[in-house]
């Protein structure tokens, strides 16, 4: 499926911002339900990242490139692709206006733009990711690092463990 570009107005039954996981899920299912329903997908990105597969690759079990593919491979058939982002959203006018100064008006809208990470919020977390054991596969740029601790781990306990000090609370059921 080849994007659309911005300029002018446009109107959808259903815009889906974002065209990550969840969003091309929630179009998939939405035309399961509802073959010929107007869905849009505002998504910037040519490459769709499978997040939850770079747990897979942190671990060694599935080259991280199996976790990429072009966005429009994944935009199901029937959704159009607005390849541009959000800058505004006019809920009260049930419009989005993208970088490119298209205005999107909208019946329905569902904002699905996956996480954002912040690692700045702890302190010494950037300098330290990727290092001395700290590691992460919520972020591609650690995921090397990341098989590398799990490949070099000559067992016993971790240093931070997740076993928490009382075991029987029901945020943290006892490990088994």
């Amino acid at each position: 499926m080849a994007p659309l570009k911005g300029g002018g107005h446009r109107h959808h039954q259903v815009l889906i911002v974002g065209g990550g996981s969840g969003g091309i899920t929630v179009a998939s299912q939405l035309l399961r339900a509802r073959p010929g329903l107007g869905v849009a997908i505002l998504e910037p990105s040519s490459v769709h990242e499978y997040q939850s597969g770079w747990i897979l690759a942190g671990a060694g079990l599935l080259p991280y490139e199996q976790t990429q593919r072009s966005e429009a491979a994944v935009i199901p058939t029937g959704v159009i692709w607005i390849h541009d982002s959000a800058t505004t959203f006019e809920p009260q006018s049930n419009r989005v206006i993208t970088a490119a100064g298209e205005v999107l008006s909208y019946d329905v809208l569902v904002v699905a733009m996956g996480l954002q990470l912040n690692w700045s919020h702890i302190k010494g977390l950037p300098e330290a990711l990727g290092h001395h054991g700290i590691i992460s596969t919520y972020s591609r740029a650690h995921l090397a690092a990341t098989w590398e601790t799990i490949r070099g781990f000559q067992g016993g306990e971790p240093p931070c463990s997740p076993i928490p000090p009382r075991r029987s609370s029901a945020a943290a059921p006892p490990r088994r």
